[in-house]
């Protein structure tokens, strides 16, 4: 039976060894399956992905005939616990800040042994990923963010990895996977090789292109700034004796457009280039100081 078959498979199995050790490198096929995008921040320099991650490879020594052990199914699925008697890659995510795995109501690992001794392993994940943005055209740019798969410890001569099947199979999303600040338009796959002091690792990038929404940028900030310089504009029709009403809107609208000035950036990391809603927010205040000067010369050539 089952049972037996398990018992069997471990009889002499060195978890600290790799399979065919020695021997050609550990072929491993690794499959992401997106659930969510849940956010991305510009302060930080990161966005957070939870998704399924899935890797494939052959271990020789864990080959079995079902038909000797009265077996109908050439493929067994167990439980995760059976993982602390395995090898299994020690995959990690170079770029990551932060990770964590689900363990509600159990362990979110499934493992399946087939009979050509293949072994399957999902892992669901929710990982922090650094992501270096280029804010010049912000809000209206595009990023790509990265998550990058390597193995920590072993080398090119001891792993391979491998995106499994074709590019647009490789990683797969849900219908409802996008973010609230910014929409995936592309995803892109690559194999690489990583070269360290400690030698040359294989190494997997997965490549999301990012678009921001701009809708909650024209609200909150181009539409109120715009208004403001308009409204500083009607000092224009004001009598010019009525020098307090036009102080009062003057002050009242560079007060105004400095406050909002700051909001648009206190989201932002503090970097020392101009942003594109910067050149926006600091054209609509020379405006705004523009229409106070107008009344300054006005009063002093009357």
């Amino acid at each position: 039976d089952v049972t037996d078959l398990l018992d069997s498979l471990f009889i002499g199995y060195d978890k600290r060894l790799r399979p065919n050790y020695k021997g050609q490198p550990v072929i491993v096929g690794v499959t992401l399956h997106i659930i969510k995008f849940s956010s991305i921040s510009e302060a930080n320099m990161d966005f957070t992905i939870e998704f399924f991650f899935v890797q494939h490879w052959t271990d020789d020594r864990l080959k079995f005939d079902s038909s000797t052990f009265n077996i109908t199914s050439h493929e067994l699925y167990i439980s995760n616990v059976m993982l602390d008697k395995l090898w299994w890659p020690d995959t990690f995510f170079a770029n990551a800040k932060n990770a964590k795995f689900h363990e509600a109501t159990a362990r979110n690992m499934f493992l399946k042994l087939s009979e050509n001794g293949t072994v399957t392993l999902s892992i669901r994940l929710t990982v922090v990923v650094s992501c270096m943005m280029d804010l010049t055209y912000f809000p209206m740019d595009k990023q790509i963010c990265s998550l990058v798969i390597e193995s920590y410890a072993y080398s090119t001569r001891h792993i391979a990895y491998n995106w499994l099947g074709r590019a647009d199979q490789s990683v797969t999303t849900n219908n409802n996977c996008q973010m609230i600040e910014a929409k995936v338009i592309g995803i892109k796959v690559i194999n690489k090789t990583t070269i360290l002091s400690t030698g040359l690792f294989s190494s997997l990038s997965c490549l999301f292109y990012l678009k921001r929404n701009l809708i909650y940028y024209i609200i909150h900030t181009y539409m109120p700034s715009t208004l403001i310089v308009v409204s500083s504009w009607l000092s224009f029709w004001l009598p010019k004796d009525a020098g307090p009403a036009r102080i009062a809107l003057g002050i009242t609208t560079v007060l105004t457009i400095t406050t909002l000035m700051s909001a648009s950036n206190a989201s932002l990391p503090k970097i020392s280039y101009l942003k594109s809603i910067d050149l926006y927010t600091i054209t609509c205040f020379l405006f705004i100081f523009a229409s106070i000067v107008e009344y300054a010369i006005v009063s002093y050539v009357s």
